[in-house]
């Protein structure tokens, strides 16, 4: 097996047909476990659980304002600067002050992303994956695209732009919607091929139906719905673009659309994984207020079982990767 980092995986997947970047990488598995000091703190337990280091960690830019924006994200990199992995940003487009996506499409906040892109660099992640206004077709960040799709888009062209231009730079930006449709279609905000790296999707295992599903069905769901696991790969290879799933987990949420023990989930997940060009992926392995899908504390044993079976041994998916 060939193993690599995340910068160069995406690289060569860039380069690379489909079919070529299938037969010559493994997805690399990342986690997320906490904010920053907070997530280096716990890294050592999902390690400990599933018996193999993560090749990643995902974590998010603070976006209560732009002065927390920015001291989060020089905190949290200074945090992961010591650890030996990469990590996938996940940045906010606007934060939560009134700002509007046409300030940002008129250049205000130019500023802001080029002292981060200059803070990520200092601090050694100049290579990193920037996930840049994520789940960005739903309702529930400041820089929901429904409120000015045209805008939306070019405040994210100009986004990239600006952090490129930074002496040292050399991001990736990661394109990710959220599962399902949500509140536009994520094809109607999509910058173009030339403003994005990685085409990312969130996926958990929750569905809303009028009858209590099983956990085939809901399944069944996620991959047929409109803007679900078809589309993804459909989208993903019209572009020629690497796929990515940031998030994901089974669990438990407040409102009881949840999968809970559902190892079904995890085979499948594992299988989709295995059969698409997934560079990268991260299970949520976090106690959220909205969605708690923790696996290494042993409280869904079913799931836990079947990750560890499907991700422990990377060379084990790569193989089934490779077999014609």
């Amino acid at each position: 097996m060939k193993t690599t980092t995340l910068s160069v995986l995406l690289a060569a997947l860039l380069m690379s047909s489909v079919a070529q970047a299938n037969s010559q990488f493994v997805a690399l598995l990342g986690t997320y476990q906490g904010n920053g000091c907070d997530g280096v703190k716990r890294i050592g337990n999902f390690t400990n659980w599933l018996g193999r280091q993560p090749d990643f960690v995902l974590d998010f830019v603070a976006s209560d304002s732009w002065q927390s924006m920015q001291g989060d994200a020089n905190w949290a990199s200074k945090c992961w600067s010591h650890q030996p992995r990469e990590v996938v940003f996940s940045v906010p487009m606007l934060v939560n002050d009134h700002s509007t996506l046409a300030e940002g499409a008129s250049g205000k906040f130019d500023d802001q992303f080029r002292q981060l892109a200059e803070t990520l660099v200092k601090n050694g992640f100049g290579h990193s994956v920037i996930r840049l206004g994520w789940e960005f077709n739903g309702g529930w960040y400041p820089w929901a695209a429904k409120k000015d799709p045209d805008n939306w888009v070019k405040y994210w062209r100009r986004i990239v732009t600006t952090m490129r231009a930074v002496p040292g730079a050399a991001f990736l930006f990661d394109w990710c919607s959220a599962q399902g449709y949500q509140q536009i279609p994520a094809p109607n905000v999509y910058p173009g091929d030339e403003y994005v790296d990685v085409i990312g999707y969130d996926l958990y295992n929750q569905i809303w139906l009028k009858e209590k599903p099983t956990p085939e069905q809901r399944w069944n769901q996620l991959l047929t719905q409109a803007y679900g696991l078809n589309w993804l790969s459909d989208f993903a290879t019209r572009h020629a673009k690497p796929i990515s799933i940031p998030e994901w987990a089974t669990g438990s949420r407040p409102d009881g659309h949840r999968g809970e023990d559902d190892d079904l989930f995890i085979d499948r997940m594992a299988q989709w994984i295995r059969q698409h060009n997934v560079a990268y992926h991260a299970y949520w392995d976090y106690h959220a207020k909205d969605f708690d899908g923790k696996l290494s504390d042993g409280r869904r044993p079913r799931s836990a079982a079947a990750f560890s079976k499907a991700f422990r041994n990377p060379t084990a998916q790569f193989n089934e990767r490779a077999t014609p």
